[in-house]
């Protein structure tokens, strides 16, 4: 696998680039900033509408590929194929690209002609896929994962340095702990912030609390804490913020299944002695993410996560099948669950 920073040195012209690049990863923000910037070094710099293709999804014409690629380039040295959500590096066909564009690419990066490169941007990958460690071989597969807790919190005072503001380490880690998860919602929120204090120099965690609305699953996950804690008049006072704040009811019940669901997965990866950074590589989660699901986890036991996953269960096909109320369905629920004796 090419590291970022052997990447950047690709970009830079140091190092020779290859014919294919793989990219992906959670942190869609870096992801795409590299992206753009391997678009701009191996785009033709003449011709461009006739030696530039993309490709949406996993159904796009493999004829049109096979032109694409053996046409010579027009008035250029090189043209350039870019695939999007290509899905061809996840084996199931159930969840990934049918059988014939897997082999089709098996076959094809056998033979790509030097001038041609080859840019896929996928959402998700298999690692154990034939044709990644196929690519891997000829080309460059880079993995764009969460930084670290600490490495957010840095890059965040810097994204405020660049806008000529200052926040905070702890203010910033806030931040990050309150958004959605990754570089993009942080720096939307940073701009919205930046706007908001207009000529002020300082971010504050009172401009936070002002400007910056939590997930719907950050104030849930707050919310099973409380139910499982046994602490109903909290529990009940979020579920009625979330309400308030006009939350469906489905919407509410979704995130309590996330919520308990990735609490589960991280008790059974902590006891199996994962360490962090394969938490959050298997459950797709950021580091603040995973760092109070590890924390929560290790309260209960996993009988007791499992039977609560089973009745939220229950609950979700009640809702679907009842025509009751489904506000009044979750707060009997909230209820019931933060006022049940823990066995």
């Amino acid at each position: 696998m090419m590291k970022i920073e052997e990447l950047k040195q690709v970009i830079k012209g140091q190092t020779q680039a290859p014919n294919v690049f793989l990219l992906w990863g959670e942190e869609a923000f870096l992801k795409a900033h590299y992206k753009k910037q391997l678009v701009s070094l191996l785009s033709p710099t003449v011709m461009e509408e006739l030696n530039v293709f993309s490709f949406e999804g996993k159904n796009y014409s493999l004829s049109e590929v096979d032109e694409a690629i053996e046409a010579l380039p027009v008035m250029a040295e090189k043209k350039l194929l870019i695939f999007n959500d290509s899905l061809i590096f996840k084996p199931d066909a159930r969840t990934g690209a049918k059988a014939e564009y897997r082999e089709y690419w098996e076959k094809r990066f056998a033979d790509i002609p030097e001038y041609v490169s080859i840019i896929f941007d996928e959402a998700d990958v298999d690692k154990r896929s034939a044709l990644l460690k196929q690519v891997d071989k000829i080309g460059a597969c880079v993995e764009f994962a969460y930084m670290t807790e600490e490495e957010m919190v840095r890059w965040t005072v810097r994204l405020f340095g660049v806008f000529e503001k200052e926040i905070a380490p702890g203010d910033a880690r806030y931040l990050n702990e309150i958004t959605a998860e990754g570089m993009m919602a942080v720096r939307r929120e940073a701009e919205k912030l930046v706007a908001y204090v207009g000529d002020r120099k300082q971010i504050t965690k009172e401009d936070i609390d002002a400007l910056v609305m939590p997930t719907v699953e950050g104030k849930v996950f707050d919310m099973v804490a409380a139910m499982l804690d046994r602490q109903s008049d909290r529990a009940l006072k979020l579920l009625e913020d979330l309400l308030v704040l006009k939350t469906d009811a489905n919407q509410i019940l979704a995130a309590i299944i996330y919520n308990v669901d990735k609490l589960l997965q991280t008790k059974i990866l902590s006891d199996a002695r994962q360490d962090k950074s394969q938490i959050m590589s298997k459950l797709k989660i950021s580091p603040f993410a995973a760092t109070k699901f590890m924390r929560d986890s290790a309260k209960y036991s996993m009988a007791e996560l499992t039977k609560l996953l089973d009745r939220l269960a229950e609950t979700d096909g009640y809702i679907k099948s009842n025509s009751m109320d489904n506000e009044v369905l979750i707060s009997l629920l909230v209820s019931e669950i933060s006022t049940t004796k823990r066995a």
